[in-house]
């Protein structure tokens, strides 16, 4: 049976554990939902995943997509569609690590702790994006450094592997296949 003093220093610690939860949660806010407007059907991205996704790729594709707001919402949206359509092609025992990689890094105490992103990834600064990614590229952590590797190639492979995208990197599709579009 409890005493009366132990229940007091039960209930201070308690009310102690809940302040630093709330200081390391931080405020209670919903999570914005991504709105990428493609036609798009998700076969892996959650939709809290398919806002990191454009979080970041904004970051680290900076100076390759459009200026302009339209154009680069859609090659935005491109490569959530592309990250989606990759992933669906892995392994399913990748497939699961980088579901657990995303629900990490979704998940709002986490992604406050390692990634030190304070605010979900649709409403978090893009310094704090650009830190986080740099954070992770260069960790002591093996681990952490294989997470930021798999983001940015998948990221970077649905980008780049557009057509969009290979005439600013002065790609011309071989002739063969360019023929072979012309015919179809």
């Amino acid at each position: 049976m409890l005493s009366r003093r132990q229940f007091i220093k039960a209930g201070i610690a308690g009310t102690a554990a809940l302040v630093v939860a709330r200081v390391v949660y931080g405020p209670f806010a919903a999570t914005p939902v991504w709105q990428g407007g493609s036609a798009h059907r998700f076969a892996t991205l959650s939709d809290a995943s398919r806002g990191l996704i454009a979080a970041l790729a904004t970051v680290i594709l900076d100076g390759a997509l459009p200026v302009d707001a339209d154009a680069h919402a859609g090659a935005v949206a491109e490569v959530v569609d592309g990250v989606d359509k990759a992933v669906a092609a892995l392994q399913p025992a990748v497939q699961a690590e980088l579901q657990q990689l995303f629900a990490l890094l979704n998940f709002p105490v986490s992604r406050r702790l390692l990634a030190g992103v304070s605010q979900p990834w649709l409403k978090a600064p893009t310094d704090e994006v650009a830190a986080f990614l740099q954070n992770w590229r260069d960790s002591r952590f093996t681990l952490l450094r294989s997470g930021f590797h798999g983001l940015h190639q998948l990221i970077l492979a649905a980008w780049y592997g557009s057509p969009n995208a290979w005439a600013a990197i002065g790609y011309a599709q071989p002739a063969h296949v360019l023929a072979a579009q012309q015919a179809n």
